[in-house]
């Protein structure tokens, strides 16, 4: 109760602070703010939560502000930089959030690396990825247990979307990491939210690095994964050369999450299907060539040809295209994580929702499980 109390009381605080920065703004004028906090809103540093927020909270501002005054809506969109907490500071709300963490969540920080329940965890959700399961198990065990000198491990995720890729992320967060992703040794990355400007890629690497040696500082093991590393400019490999080259002295994990050689993959895996040959005898060097000469055709001005090109990838994650049977596994899933009921024609009636390709075969989920929560809530009653 008392950690509700504190939550709500720092939700209400909060509501206040942004509140009152939207009045100031709308009362000031966007251009002159704008210029005044260009610098401060290129990169939010500090507490992760709030840091999203802030960058989503800046599109639904834009659109109340673009109703309100739609003779200023094209100005605002050519002035605007990201949106600027300098009304009432970035630190202090950081700080805010830091000791509200602190004050209801003490284990904040704390290291678990279970392996056991991370091999549970990858068989039994992750499902359809023999080959990503067994890469996953096999690349954490050997940095865990078996190269102590190692300062870090580079995974590249490679699929189609809604195969499972940020699923296994969020096992691997779950299993090595007290509260999984939201603990403070953890930290998403994402192009959109975090990188969205070219025009302030200095401005990134700078804060990018500062950010990096922030957690390594304290964290002896941290976990930086990069979401749509097909859109990471390479120009944000600076920053994290350090890394590579054990500089911060933490034994750091790197995760970056890639649809790039998903159309190789999944034209592989259809040719094993068409040959009558199960997914399951589908090995990595049937596909590892195929997907670093797709990741090499893809373009030298992205961070994933970058990682190939200088040796820093140890090992390829590959997730395959998603059949029928495992979007219904997904659907179970979902059901008993809400409690539930369901049948098979319940099972049934929400894959004949989805769309399967190719179209005249209808293997593969184009979307993968991507959907298959969404399906579920709309036939709540």
């Amino acid at each position: 109760m008392q950690h509700m109390a504190v939550m709500h009381k720092t939700t209400t605080l909060l509501l206040l602070l942004i509140s009152s920065s939207l009045v100031r703004c709308t009362e000031q004028g966007v251009s002159q703010e704008s210029k005044d906090a260009e610098e401060d809103s290129k990169w939010f540093s500090g507490a992760p939560e709030m840091q999203d927020l802030a960058h989503l909270s800046w599109e639904y501002v834009h659109e109340l502000q673009c109703w309100l005054w739609p003779e200023k809506c094209d100005e605002m969109k050519m002035e605007r930089a990201d949106w600027s907490w300098k009304s009432f500071g970035w630190n202090a709300l950081a700080d805010l959030y830091t000791t509200v963490t602190s004050l209801t969540d003490p284990t904040q920080g704390t290291v678990l690396n279970n392996l056991t329940g991370l091999q549970w965890d990858l068989e039994q959700r992750v499902h359809g990825q023999h080959l990503a399961v067994k890469q996953i198990l096999s690349s954490v065990k050997r940095f865990l247990q078996e190269d102590e000198s190692k300062k870090s491990q580079v995974l590249s995720f490679h699929g189609w979307t809604g195969t499972g890729k940020n699923l296994a992320v969020r096992v691997i967060a779950e299993n090595l990491y007290q509260n999984g992703l939201r603990n403070r040794c953890t930290k998403v990355f994402i192009p959109q939210l975090h990188f969205p400007h070219q025009s302030h890629m200095e401005a990134y690497k700078v804060q990018l690095g500062k950010q990096i040696t922030q957690i390594s500082s304290h964290c002896a093991q941290p976990m930086f994964v990069f979401d749509e590393a097909d859109k990471l400019p390479a120009a944000l490999l600076e920053p994290l050369l350090p890394i590579f080259k054990g500089d911060h002295q933490t034994r750091s994990i790197l995760i970056f999450l890639s649809g790039i050689g998903s159309k190789t993959i999944n034209e592989i895996t259809l040719n094993f299907w068409h040959a009558g040959r199960h997914r399951e005898v589908i090995t990595l060097n049937d596909l590892e060539e195929p997907l670093k000469a797709a990741v090499e055709h893809h373009g030298d001005q992205l961070i994933a040809w970058q990682l190939l090109k200088e040796g820093l990838i140890d090992d390829f994650v590959l997730f395959l295209p998603l059949e029928r049977s495992h979007v219904k596994m997904c659907a179970r899933d979902v059901f008993a994580a809400q409690g539930l009921p369901y049948t098979e024609s319940s099972l049934e009636k929400i894959l004949q929702e989805l769309v399967f390709v190719p179209k005249n075969e209808r293997v593969f989920s184009a979307h993968g499980c991507k959907h298959v929560a969404q399906r579920i809530y709309s036939m709540k009653p």
